[in-house]
C-alpha cells in the first residue's frame, strides 16, 4: 500500500509531483497523495487536473487526458468521462486556505482525518511549504516603509504557524517544509523566526535535520545546512531553497542526506533546445512577421563603434541572418522530433503528440531591440550585461538610470539566460514581464515560455498549466522543481523503509 502524503500550500503540485513519481522495484508508487490543499483558483485547477492525469496514469486509461490536453474535448467532458477517477481527483485536490478562519480550519482538517482514515499510525507524511513572499529578503526590501507592527501582522508572515497545527494534531512520521533562504534572517516579534519553528517543532517530539550533504557531520546547528541548491542535483536552475526535515522522534527513524550529481549541471541548452522554435510578437501594435523584424532591425540604425568591432560585427551579421517566418507559439503545438540533451526519460511522453504551453508574448518595440542586444551579448560573451556596459539608448527610461548605471537598484533587470549555465531562479515575478528570463537565442528574440520555464522548473511535458499565461507562468514560478522533489522523496521512502 502506497505511503499517504498530505500536502499543504501545494501551488500547482511541484513538491506533490515529485513524491508521486517515486517508484519501487516492482514500478508501483511508493507514496500517493491523499490531500493536497491549495487556495489560489487556477492553481487548484492546475493540481486538480494532475491528479486526475496520475489516477488515470495508474489505470492506463491516459487517452482522454491527451485529448483535452490537445484541445480536443473540454474539461468539463474530461471530469464527466473519466467518473470516479474524477471524483478521485476532486478529492484529493481541496481548494481552501488555511488559516482563514476557525470554520474552514476545521473542515480541511476534518477532510484530512476523512482522507487518512485506515491508515497507519503516524504512517503518512506531510509535505508543503507556507507562502514565503514575508521571508523573501526582497519582498522585506520592499518593506522598509511600513511600520514594523504592519509587516508583523502580515498574514502571509505567521502561515508556518498552519502547517505547524497540521503537524501537531496529526503527527506525521515524517515532514518536509519548504521555504526561501531568507526565512534564516526573518524575525517576529524580535527573535528568530527559524529558531521558533525549531523550538515549536522539538516541543511536538519531531528532530530537524538538513537535506544538505556538505553539511552533514554536526553542522546542523547551523541554519545554512537546511539550504539546498538545485543545481546540485541535476536541475537545470540555480535555485537555492530551505528544506526542513522532521523526523518524529518516537519512530526511531534515521536521518539521511541528499546525494550531489555526480556529473557536470544541466544547463538551459541542454532541456530547452529541442523545444520548436518560436518568435516575439509585437505588442500595442499590429503584428506581423515583417513589422516584428523591422522593429528588431531598428537596432542597427544606432551608433554600435562604442561596441567594439567584434560584438558590434557580431550584430549585423546576426540581424542580416534573422528572418520573420518563425511561428508565434500556442497553447499547444506539434513536437520537433528532437529530445533534450539531459533528463530526456524525465521530460518526455512519447503519447503526447505535442508540446503543451509554448505561446510568446507580446513585448514592445523598444523592448525587442533590447532583448536581441541582451541575447547576442550573452552569445558573445557568455554572460548578461549590465546597464553599465549597455548604450545609453538601450538603456530602460528611468530617471534614476543615468550616467554609466553603476549604481542602479536592480541593475540587472534586464538578463539573458545563458545556454552554457543553468538558468537564474524562476519565480512568480516571471508572471509580470521576461525582462530577467530573455531566451538566449537572439533569433527568436523574446522572453521564455511557459514551457521553457516549465523545463527549468523539470516539469515533465504532460504537465499541464491551467489559466491564461500570466496565471501559467505564476505558477510555475511559484513551484518547487519535480526532479529535486524526487530525490527528497526517494531519501524519506529509505527513511521509512520503503
Amino acid at each position: 500500500m502506497p505511503i499517504p502524503v498530505i500536502d499543504l500550500f501545494a501551488g500547482p503540485g511541484g513538491l506533490n509531483e515529485g513524491f508521486n513519481q517515486v517508484r519501487d522495484a516492482k514500478g508501483k508508487r511508493v507514496f500517493q497523495t491523499r490531500v493536497s490543499v491549495e487556495f489560489e483558483e487556477l492553481a487548484h485547477r492546475t493540481l486538480e487536473l494532475r491528479a486526475l492525469f496520475r489516477r488515470l496514469e495508474d489505470h492506463d486509461e491516459k487517452d482522454q487526458y491527451y485529448r483535452y490536453a490537445r484541445g480536443e474535448v473540454t474539461r468539463d467532458t474530461l471530469f464527466s468521462i473519466t467518473g470516479e477517477h474524477a471524483e478521485h481527483a476532486k478529492r484529493e485536490a481541496l481548494r481552501a486556505t488555511l488559516g482563514k478562519s476557525d470554520v474552514e480550519n476545521a473542515a480541511i482538517e476534518d477532510h484530512i482525518a476523512t482522507e487518512l482514515a485506515g491508515a497507519p499510525k503516524d504512517g503518512f507524511v506531510l509535505i508543503g511549504g507556507p507562502p514565503c513572499q514575508a521571508y523573501s529578503l526582497v519582498g522585506r526590501a520592499r518593506r522598509t516603509r511600513e511600520t514594523r507592527a504592519k509587516f508583523e501582522s502580515d498574514h502571509k508572515h505567521v502561515l508556518y504557524r498552519e502547517y505547524l497545527r497540521i503537524v501537531t494534531r496529526f503527527r506525521p512520521a515524517v515532514f518536509l517544509m519548504e521555504n526561501v533562504p531568507g526565512l534564516l534572517s526573518a524575525s517576529l516579534s524580535g527573535a528568530a523566526t527559524f529558531d521558533l519553528i525549531r523550538d515549536d517543532l522539538d516541543a511536538a517530539g519531531y528532530e530537524l535535520h538538513p537535506l544538505n550533504a556538505k553539511a552533514a557531520g554536526g553542522a546542523a546547528d547551523d541554519p545554512r545546512a537546511f539550504i539546498v541548491r538545485a543545481d546540485d542535483h541535476g536541475v537545470p536552475q540555480a535555485r537555492s531553497r530551505i528544506f526542513i526535515l522532521g523526523l518524529h522522534k518516537d519512530l526511531g527513524l534515521k536521518p539521511r542526506t541528499l546525494s550531489q550529481a555526480g556529473n557536470e549541471p544541466s544547463t538551459v541548452a541542454d532541456v530547452i533546445n529541442d523545444l520548436p522554435r518560436i518568435r516575439s510578437r509585437l505588442s500595442k501594435e499590429p503584428d506581423s512577421g515583417e513589422a516584428w523584424l523591422a522593429a528588431i532591425r531598428h537596432v542597427a540604425s544606432y551608433d554600435l563603434s562604442s561596441l567594439g568591432d567584434r560584438f558590434s560585427q557580431s550584430i549585423r551579421e546576426k540581424l542580416d541572418a534573422m528572418h520573420p517566418n518563425y511561428p508565434l507559439g500556442a497553447a499547444t503545438m506539434p513536437p520537433t522530433g528532437r529530445q533534450p540533451e539531459k533528463l530526456k526519460d524525465w521530460y518526455a511522453d512519447k503519447d503526447l503528440g505535442c508540446v503543451l504551453n509554448h505561446g510568446s508574448r507580446g513585448h514592445m518595440r523598444r523592448d525587442l531591440m533590447r532583448y536581441f542586444f541582451w541575447s547576442q551579448y550573452g552569445r558573445i560573451f557568455d554572460r548578461s550585461p549590465t546597464l553599465s556596459e549597455v548604450p545609453h539608448y538601450l538603456r530602460p527610461e528611468h530617471l534614476n538610470i543615468i550616467g554609466d548605471a553603476t549604481d542602479v537598484p536592480f541593475a540587472d533587470r534586464f538578463r539573458v539566460q545563458l545556454r552554457s549555465r543553468p538558468s537564474t531562479t524562476i519565480t512568480s515575478h516571471i508572471a509580470k514581464d521576461g525582462h530577467y528570463y530573455i531566451h538566449p537565442d537572439p533569433k527568436q528574440c523574446r522572453s521564455l515560455s511557459v514551457r521553457e520555464a516549465a523545463r527549468l522548473q523539470t516539469f515533465p511535458d504532460n504537465y499541464l498549466f491551467e489559466g491564461a499565461t500570466t496565471d501559467q507562468f505564476r505558477q510555475v514560478g511559484n513551484a518547487v522543481p519535480p526532479y529535486l522533489a524526487r530525490q527528497i522523496g526517494r531519501l524519506v521512502a529509505d527513511i521509512l523503509g520503503a
